[in-house]
């Protein structure tokens, strides 16, 4: 590891599976913070599978392309399955790009061909074309995938450079009783190797200390963040102030996919019950984004209810943001198994001042950040009246937790991304120093 000469930059090297420049949760938390560590002490290089071949929408990069180190060692049938995806359903190029990723996956298994180890090689040629150039002083690895923290790890030990495993969710079975991790003699591995472990959540951070994963004296936490460009936030129409009762209906939004495992049935059960009251305040729910079938199916079974829904296709990151200003009401859901997940849809859209409607297991992290800044209602996801009961509260009392923005405005500018970004370089500093003084 070389010495940074005096006013140089220190460099970092990071290897994720969603880079900048795709449309995944990793890369777009990354593009937010990097335009703050540009005069900082840091440089920031990135090492991923081309966002071309594996994101269904390319975002705009936010850093030079010469720090984005990126391999095409994509297998065919997931870049036919991206190809597919880019197309409008059931027309003649997504059935066309659906047979042919059917017969990529019947000739890589016939010749027993493994996706992550291809993967994997052209990372590791990446990283390594990428490290004879630039000299990194730290490499960073992000799990999921777990596999990548071990390609981090083999790549730190063999060019001599300290690693940073960073955890965006846990590698391992979550469930009420627990966490149970998955690989953890290897898990053991990675994390002694490493000089720090930086966690997205709270919870996972003790859960991984109190399974003796890790030390606490190496971990350190991070949230995501909200952007603070302006063009994030084109005011939508004036919203009329309503306290009390009236004939106001409300638009709630959901930005991102609804997989199995976050289960709307209970906050559909509610919806049904409430639309019998007399003193309920309609609504109105867009889902952008993919909707487990089930779901689907529950939501067109009833034409009453049916009505109250929409489902629409996913939007890039910055059509979010204006679906987001458009809306009265942010809704966030988190399945009941995820007891330690912190969503980045809570944090990215707080610079929109919309009360959140968050449904998820009670002891999850969000619940104390909701009651803390009271800017919306954390409901029980395996409870009916819980649900109905906070979309009461959040329709019957808007403007309160509307206002709740202004009222605590420093406790939210926290998630700003030039806040998170300087506790991102203050932690760099924090292991970049424990490397040097482990050296000497």
């Amino acid at each position: 590891m070389r010495e940074p000469e005096q006013g140089n930059k220190k460099r970092v090297l990071f290897l994720m599976i969603q880079p900048p420049g795709g449309a995944g949760v990793q890369g777009l938390r990354y593009s937010k913070l990097f335009p703050y560590t540009l005069d900082s002490g840091w440089e920031f290089h990135f090492c991923g599978p081309s966002p071309q071949l594996t994101s269904i929408t390319v975002e705009p990069l936010s850093c030079p392309s010469e720090q984005c180190h990126y391999t095409n060692n994509v297998s065919l049938s997931a870049r036919f399955a991206i190809l597919k995806h880019r197309q409008r359903k059931h027309s003649p190029p997504y059935y066309t790009y659906g047979f042919l990723q059917l017969m990529a996956r019947q000739i890589e298994s016939l010749i027993a061909h493994d996706s992550f180890d291809f993967l994997r090689r052209g990372m590791t040629a990446a990283s390594n074309r990428a490290d004879d150039a630039f000299d990194y002083d730290l490499i960073a690895a992000l799990s999921p995938d777990f596999r990548l923290l071990e390609v981090g790890a083999q790549l730190a030990r063999e060019r001599g450079k300290p690693l940073l495993a960073i955890y965006h969710d846990p590698h391992g079975q979550r469930g009420k009783e627990g966490f149970y991790p998955d690989d953890r003699q290897r898990q053991v591995n990675v994390l002694e190797q490493a000089k720090g472990v930086l966690f997205m959540s709270p919870l996972t951070r003790n859960r991984y200390v109190e399974q003796g994963l890790v030390s606490r004296n190496k971990t350190f936490c991070l949230t995501d963040s909200y952007p603070l460009d302006s063009h994030y936030y084109q005011s939508g129409p004036a919203r009329p102030k309503t306290e009390g009762l009236g004939t106001r209906s409300y638009k709630i939004v959901h930005l991102g996919n609804l997989p199995e495992w976050r289960p709307i049935d209970p906050l559909v059960d509610a919806l049904t019950w409430l639309g019998g009251q007399s003193d309920w305040h309609p609504v109105h729910i867009a889902l952008y984004g993919y909707v487990y079938p089930a779901a689907v199916e529950l939501i067109k079974s009833n034409p009453r209810l049916a009505s109250h829904f929409s489902i629409r296709p996913a939007v890039s990151h910055m059509d979010s943001h204006l679906v987001a200003e458009q809306a009265d009401i942010l809704l966030v859901m988190i399945g009941s198994r995820h007891l330690d997940n912190q969503p980045s849809k809570f944090f990215v859209y707080l610079g929109h001042p919309r009360p959140l409607l968050v449904i998820g297991p009670p002891g999850n992290p969000i619940q104390a950040l909701i009651e803390e800044l009271q800017i919306g209602v954390f409901c029980d996801v395996n409870h009916q009246a819980s649900i109905r009961d906070g979309l009461k509260r959040l329709t019957t009392h808007y403007q309160h937790y509307a206002d709740a923005y202004t009222r605590n405005s420093s406790l939210i500018s926290r998630y700003r991304a030039d806040r998170v970004a300087a506790d991102l370089l203050s932690i760099l500093d924090t292991i970049y120093d424990r490397s040097r003084d482990t050296r000497t």
